[in-house]
Parts: structure tokens; sequence; C-alpha cells
């Protein structure tokens, strides 16, 4: 019986670090989160590789790691924008608006993060950050230090939810629903993504020129796909540990788009040698792209130990031409 809990209990371990995620209860209508990221240990380390992979699920309901963000409250930190019923958002603070998605016939909830020193005569670079599997907005919008590099490099962050937790934002197909969802599950993913940058362009002055791409995991994936699929859009994307699948010829429909890949080498959730074919394939098309390959890096942690990267890849990689 030790033997057997012994096999069980890593495995169980590593299904629930898969992409980081818990499931967490939408919030309520147009819902701020004033403790968004949890905190983690200096001395952790990266341990999805090892057994019993320690690397804890985070959510909405961390610990913020600067206390002070948003703490003078809605009087002061209020842009009143548009003229829907979502119209408020706070500054500095991870809030979650809700809009009507009419292809999915419900209402939706997205995360949204405007930096500190937010002025709305302003343009802003944007970030469309994809959460991973059994994710969400909160979860991946409090990954310790994400909102630090948004305020410092004045960039906006908007995370759709992808309609819900699995959807695959359309990387696996249109298909996929199981059990109670639709089986139109991955365009419903996908056109959430699209309806959710279509609104916060019409809301917020975004530069179409620094229009990013972020995601783990599934949400790598994700990003990928949705970069192969709208290149148009896109400036650059960053993707951690990418749930890749697919065919890799896509990608020279994207072979314009600058890409920052993360991955760790012993990462049992996403392997290492899926990425380093896709990297591959970057590398004979031409396309811009840097491969950071991490030593002994798992899944998780890695995850929020390389913004400093994404985003100075980012401030480098503007559009050369609006679409």
């Amino acid at each position: 019986m030790r033997t057997i809990c012994s096999l069980i209990v890593p495995a169980v371990f590593s299904v629930v670090a898969l992409f980081g995620m818990v499931m967490l209860p939408a919030p309520s209508h147009a819902q701020s989160v004033t403790n968004a990221q949890p905190q983690q240990n200096a001395n952790q380390t990266d341990s999805s590789s090892s057994v019993g992979g320690k690397e804890k699920p985070t959510g909405e309901g961390g610990t913020d790691s600067d206390p002070a963000a948003g703490s003078k409250g809605a009087t002061e930190s209020t842009i009143q924008t548009g003229d829907d019923e979502n119209a408020k958002f706070e500054v500095g603070r991870i809030i979650f608006p809700t809009y009507e998605f009419e292809l999915g016939k419900k209402r939706l909830f997205y995360g949204l993060y405007l930096p500190k020193n937010f002025v709305k005569s302003k343009t802003y670079p944007l970030v469309v950050v994809l959460h991973g599997l059994n994710g969400s907005p909160g979860q991946i919008l409090a990954y310790p230090g994400l909102t630090k590099y948004a305020d410092n490099e004045g960039y906006i962050l908007v995370a759709p939810m992808g309609y819900n937790s699995r959807g695959w934002y359309g990387s696996r197909g249109k298909g996929g629903g199981r059990g109670s969802d639709p089986r139109n599950l991955g365009e419903l993913s996908e056109q959430d993504v699209m309806e959710v940058l279509k609104l916060t362009r019409k809301n917020f002055k975004i530069d179409p020129e620094r229009i990013y791409l972020f995601g783990h995991s599934m949400g790598g994936g994700g990003s990928m796909h949705l970069a192969m699929t709208y290149p148009q859009l896109w400036a650059a994307i960053a993707v951690i540990a990418p749930a890749a699948y697919g065919n890799r010829d896509r990608l020279a429909t994207a072979k314009d788009i600058p890409a920052y890949v993360v991955q760790g080498d012993r990462d049992r959730l996403v392997s290492v040698r899926q990425t380093r074919l896709w990297v591959e394939k970057m590398r004979e098309l031409g396309m811009k792209h840097e491969n950071v390959e991490v030593k002994n890096g798992g899944h998780v942690f890695l995850a929020w130990q390389h913004f400093a990267g994404i985003f100075s890849f980012f401030a480098a990689n503007p559009k050369t031409a609006s679409p």
C-alpha cells in the first residue's frame, strides 16, 4: 500500500500542477482584486520535475507582493471610458469586467490591469495574457512580478477567459467540447479572446504597433495558434512551456512575428523535445526568436522568472507596419 501511495500522490500533484492552475469561481460583475499576487519563497526552487512537484497553484486569493497597489480606492483610481455598463475601470488593480459574448450566448468576464500611472488620454502598448489549463484570468495576472513590469514599463494587460478554463483558445480545433461543454468549445474559446481584444481597443487608446501575446502552457499553445491565425495583429509573442500541438508548417504564416520561448528541460507536462521542434521550425523559417531553455527547469515556477526578458523583448520588437 505504501508503494502504491508513493506512486499515486506524485501523479496527483503533477496533474494539479498542470499549467499551475486551480478552478476558481467566476468573479462577480466588475470585481476587483487588491490582494492578487501570491508570494514566493525566495529559496523555493522549481520542482515540478521532481516527485511531489511542490508547485502550488495560484489564484485570485493570493497575497499581493505590493500591498500599496490600488490602496487609495476607486475615488482616485477609477477611469470612466466608453458608454456601456462596464465602463469604469480601476487603476493599479486586477479587475474583472464582464461583457455579453453573443456567439456563446452568455456573459463572460475577463481580467484587466491598467498600470498605476495610467492616463486616459495616453496611448499604451497591450499584452494579451492567456492562462493555462484549468486556470483563470486572475490566476495568471497574479503571477509574481507581472503587474510590476506592467507598471514599470507602462503596459495594459488583458486576460480573456477563453470561454472556460479548458477551451485551448482554438489551438486544438473548433470543437473539443465534452460533457456539458459546447460542441464548438474551441471556436468559442478563440473568439472570446478576439472579442476581448476588440473591446479593449475600443475602451482604451492602444498602440496598434505594440499589441503582444503572452501565454503559459495551454496559453502558450493558444498564443502560437492565434499568432498563426491572425498574424496581422501581433507585434511579438512570448510563450512559456507552450503546449503547442498540430502542424508546425503553419508557423510559416507567423514567420514575421518575433517569438520569445521559455522551456524547462525537466518539464514533465510539456515535453522539451516538443518545444525544441517548434524552435527548430522557427530557425528553418528564418523567424526572429529567442529560445531560453532552463536547465533543470520544470513547468510552473519558471513562468514568473522571465518577465524581465519578455518585456525587454517586447520593447525591442514593435511592428514595422500597422495592420
